[in-house]
C-alpha cells in the first residue's frame, strides 16, 4: 500500500511541476504576443527553384531589370507632356532611382514607353523594382510610399503595386489579430457557460485556451527566427490553437461528468478520463499534426510557415490540455458545478430527439448514405468553375485606398497592368538575329500588342522605327544598348499584352512561349509565369502530401481502433467534409455570391495555395470528431458486441459533446469571418463550413449509416484475435 501511495504521489508531483512550468512560461511569453505579429511578413509564395524565380534573379543581377513591385501614380490637371510636368517627372524618377534598395525606376519621360502614360495623357506611372526578400520589399515599398506620396506640383502622387498591397494586407492582419482575441474570448465564455451550465466548468477550457494563445505567439516568435513566417500565420494559428484547446477540454470535462454520475469520486473519475479520453485526445492531436505536416513538404515558404506554425500549435494545445485538465478535475472536480443557475438536466441513451433521429438513420442506412453523399458532392460542384490567380488588391476591402488606386491603374494603363511576360535568352548575344526573329514571331501571336527589348520593338512581325530620342516599349529605363551591356552573354525580351495576368489566355501565351525552343534555351517570368510555376509546384507536392496524410493517419487510426475498415472510411468521409468548403471558395468569394453579407466583393480568382492549406486543416480537424465518436462506439462494442447498438449508443452519448465542441470551434474561428482581409474571411468561412458540415451531415448521417452497413467489418483487422470484451474502465487503469 505504501508503494502504491508513493507511486501515485510521484506522477502527481510531476503533473504539478509541469503545470507550474507551463503557467510560468505563459507569463514569460506575454511580451512576445505583440512582437510575433510584427516579425511576420507577407509574400512567401514563390519556389526558389522555379523557372520564374530563377529568371527574375538573373534579370536583376545581369540586366538590372525584372518585374516591378512598386508603382507611383502621378496625376495632373494638364498634360504629362507639359514642360513643368516633364521636369518634375524626370526629377522624381531620378530621386526614386537613387533611393536605397531600388534596382530601377522608369517612367514615360525617361523611356518613351507609351504604356506608362494614361489614355487621356493626364497621368503617368513610375515603375520601380526593389531589391531583397519579400519582407524587405514590403518594408521598402512602405518607406517609398510614405516618402513620395502626396502633393508634388503639378502632380498628385499616390502609391500602389504588389509591394504596397502586401504591406497593406500585413498591417490589416496584425491589427485584426488583437481584435479577434478580444472578441472571441467573451463569446467563447458565453458558449461554454451555456454548454456546461456552470461557471467552474466553463472556466477550465477558457483558461486552457488563454494559455494556448500566449504559447502560440511565443511559438510564432521563435519560428520567425529560423524561417519566413506568413503574416496570416498568427491569426490562423491563434484561432486553431484556441479552438482545439477548448475542443479537447470539452471532451475531457464531459467524460469526467459522466464518470462522476456513474458513482466515481473526483480522483478516480479524473484517472478514467486520463486513460480513456486522454488517449483519444493524444491520438487526435497526433492525427491533426500529421495532416498539417504535409504542408512542410511543399517548397513554398507561405505554406511551410503555416504548416510549421499549425503543427506546433496542435502539439502545444494537446500538451496544455493533457497537463492541466486532468489535474484540475482531480483536485477541484467536486466544485465543477459551482456557479450553476439552475438544476442540471440529465438524459439517458434511450430518450430524447437525438436518439429518435439516430434510430431513423439506422433504420434506412443505405438511403441515408446515398442521399448525404449526393448532397455533399453537389455542394462541391462550384469548385469545377475555379479560376486560379494570385492574391492581389482585389482581396482588400472595396474602399481601401490601395485597392481603388490599383483598379484605377488597371483602367487608365491597360498595357502596363496587363500580363507582361519577360523572356530571358541566356545563350543569345544582344542584337543577334535569333533574338530579333523570336521577337518578330512572338509579336504575331494572338493577344500580343508588341514585343520589345534591346534589339528594338516589334508589332505584328514588323520592327518599329525609333521615335526621336524615345522608343516605344524600351523596358530598361535607359538606352537599349545599356540594358544589354551589363551582361557578357544573353539578352531578354518583353512581351506586352492587355490580358489579365490570371486569365486562361495569358496562361496559354506563357505556355506557348516556353514551348518555343527554336532559338535555344529560354526562360520566362512575370506574374502569369509565377502562377503557372506555383500550380506546377503544388501538383507535384500534392501527390507527396496525399501519400503522407493517407499513410500516417491510416496507420495511426488502424492502431487506435484495431480496424482496417474504419481508417479507410475515415479518409473518404473526411474528403467529403471538405466539399462544401471548397465549393464555397468559388461560389462565395471568386464569384462573389452573397459577398455583401460578408462585407466583401468578388475576387475573380482563387489563390491556388488556399485549397491545399484548407485541405490539410479541415482534414485534420475532421479527424478530431471522427476519433472521438469512433472511440466511444468501439468502447460500447467491446462491452456487448452488438454493432448497431454500439453505433446508436456511441452517437447519443457523444452527440451533446460534439455539438458543444463544434460551436466552440466555430466561435473561435468566427473573428476571421469579420476580417477586412478577404484571405482571412475565406479561411474562416471554409473552416466554419467544413466543421459545421462535418459535425452534422458527416458525423450524424454519413458515419452512422456507413458503420451500420459495414456491420462486423468495422472491427476486422488481419492477424488480430477476435473481439475482446471489456468491462467499464475503472480507476485502477483498464483502458479501452
Amino acid at each position: 500500500m505504501k508503494r502504491a501511495a508513493s507511486s501515485d504521489k510521484s506522477p502527481r508531483s510531476v503533473r504539478w511541476a509541469v503545470a507550474v512550468l507551463i503557467v510560468l512560461a505563459s507569463c514569460l511569453c506575454l511580451p512576445l504576443t505583440l512582437a510575433a505579429g510584427t516579425r511576420a511578413s507577407s509574400g512567401g509564395y514563390l519556389n526558389a527553384a522555379s523557372e520564374s524565380t530563377r529568371t527574375e534573379t538573373q534579370l536583376e543581377k545581369d540586366f538590372q531589370t525584372g518585374s516591378p513591385q512598386f508603382l507611383l501614380v502621378l496625376r495632373t490637371d494638364r498634360s504629362v507632356r507639359d514642360l513643368d510636368a516633364e521636369r518634375e517627372g524626370r526629377r522624381l524618377t531620378t530621386e526614386v532611382a537613387s533611393a536605397p534598395g531600388v534596382v530601377y525606376a522608369r517612367s514615360w519621360w525617361g523611356t518613351g514607353d507609351t504604356r506608362l502614360s494614361s489614355r487621356d495623357g493626364r497621368a503617368a506611372l513610375v515603375q520601380v523594382r526593389l531589391r531583397g526578400s519579400d519582407a524587405q520589399v514590403e518594408r521598402r515599398a512602405e518607406e517609398l510610399a510614405d516618402r513620395f506620396s502626396g502633393s508634388r506640383p503639378p502632380f498628385r502622387v499616390t502609391a500602389t503595386g504588389r509591394g504596397v498591397v502586401d504591406a497593406d494586407l500585413a498591417e490589416r492582419s496584425r491589427r485584426e489579430l488583437v481584435r479577434a482575441e478580444l472578441v472571441s474570448i467573451p463569446l467563447l465564455a458565453l458558449v461554454l457557460y451555456l454548454a456546461f451550465g456552470s461557471l467552474m466548468a466553463a472556466a477550465i477550457p477558457l483558461g486552457v485556451g488563454v494559455l494556448c494563445i500566449t504559447g502560440t505567439q511565443a511559438v510564432l516568435y521563435g519560428l520567425t527566427g529560423v524561417m519566413q513566417v506568413s503574416v496570416f500565420a498568427p491569426n490562423l494559428a491563434t484561432a486553431l490553437g484556441l479552438g482545439l484547446a477548448i475542443d479537447y477540454s470539452i471532451i475531457m470535462i464531459s467524460r469526467f461528468r459522466e464518470e462522476r454520475e456513474a458513482g466515481l469520486d473526483s480522483r478516480d473519475a479524473a484517472r478514467v478520463v486520463s486513460r480513456t479520453t486522454g488517449r483519444t485526445v493524444l491520438c487526435s492531436a497526433a492525427t491533426v499534426a500529421l495532416s498539417l505536416s504535409a504542408l512542410l513538404l511543399v517548397p513554398l515558404p507561405f505554406l511551410r510557415s503555416l504548416g510549421a506554425a499549425s503543427v506546433a500549435v496542435v502539439i502545444l494545445a494537446c500538451s496544455v490540455v493533457l497537463a492541466f485538465v486532468p489535474l484540475v478535475l482531480r483536485f477541484f472536480g467536486q466544485h465543477l458545478e459551482y456557479g450553476r443557475l439552475g438544476p442540471r438536466r440529465h438524459g439517458t441513451a434511450t430518450d430524447g430527439a437525438r436518439h429518435k433521429g439516430i434510430a431513423a438513420v439506422l433504420r434506412r442506412p443505405a438511403t441515408v448514405f446515398l442521399v448525404s453523399t449526393g448532397v455533399l458532392v453537389l455542394l462541391a460542384l462550384p469548385f469545377l468553375r475555379v479560376q486560379w490567380g494570385l492574391i492581389d488588391e482585389r482581396w482588400l476591402p472595396a474602399k481601401a485606398p490601395v485597392r481603388t488606386e490599383a483598379q484605377d491603374v488597371r483602367r487608365d494603363f491597360p498595357l502596363a497592368a496587363g500580363s507582361t511576360p519577360l523572356v530571358l535568352l541566356p545563350t543569345v548575344q544582344p542584337g543577334a538575329p535569333k533574338a530579333a526573329r523570336l521577337a518578330a514571331d512572338l509579336s504575331q501571336v494572338r493577344n500580343v500588342e508588341f514585343v520589345s527589348g534591346p534589339s528594338g520593338t516589334y508589332r505584328k512581325g514588323v520592327r518599329q522605327p525609333e521615335e526621336g530620342r524615345h522608343r516605344e516599349g524600351t523596358a530598361s529605363g535607359a538606352k537599349p544598348s545599356h540594358a544589354a551591356a551589363s551582361a557578357t552573354r544573353g539578352t531578354w525580351l518583353q512581351v506586352v499584352t492587355r490580358l489579365d495576368p490570371s486569365s486562361p489566355a495569358a496562361q496559354d501565351l506563357v505556355r506557348h512561349i516556353r514551348s518555343d525552343q527554336g532559338t535555344g534555351p529560354l526562360m520566362v517570368t512575370g506574374e502569369t509565369a509565377v502562377l503557372l510555376d506555383i500550380l506546377h509546384t503544388l501538383r507535384q507536392a500534392a501527390v507527396r502530401s496525399a501519400i503522407v496524410i493517407c499513410l500516417a493517419t491510416g496507420v495511426l487510426l488502424a492502431f487506435f481502433t484495431r480496424s482496417l475498415f474504419i481508417p479507410v472510411k475515415a479518409l473518404l468521409t473526411n474528403l467529403l467534409s471538405m466539399t462544401a468548403g471548397f465549393g464555397a471558395m468559388v461560389f462565395l468569394f471568386q464569384e462573389g455570391r452573397f459577398a455583401h453579407w460578408l462585407g466583401g466583393t468578388a475576387t475573380g480568382v482563387t489563390d491556388p495555395l488556399l485549397p491545399m492549406l484548407m485541405f490539410c486543416i479541415v482534414f485534420g480537424v475532421s479527424m478530431d470528431y471522427e476519433l472521438f465518436i469512433v472511440a466511444r462506439i468501439r468502447e460500447e462494442y467491446l462491452l456487448h458486441g452488438d454493432n448497431r447498438r454500439a453505433v446508436a449508443t456511441g452517437l447519443v452519448r457523444t452527440g451533446r459533446v460534439v455539438t458543444a465542441s463544434c460551436i466552440a470551434l466555430i466561435t473561435a474561428m468566427a473573428p476571421l469571418l469579420a476580417s477586412s482581409v478577404t484571405v482571412m474571411q475565406l479561411l474562416g468561412t471554409v473552416l466554419v463550413i467544413g466543421v459545421l458540415v462535418d459535425a452534422t451531415v458527416v458525423r450524424c448521417l454519413l458515419v452512422p449509416s456507413a458503420m451500420t452497413l459495414a456491420g462486423r467489418v468495422n472491427w476486422w483487422l488481419p492477424f488480430a484475435s477476435g473481439r475482446r470484451t471489456a468491462a467499464r474502465p475503472s480507476p485502477a487503469g483498464e483502458t479501452v
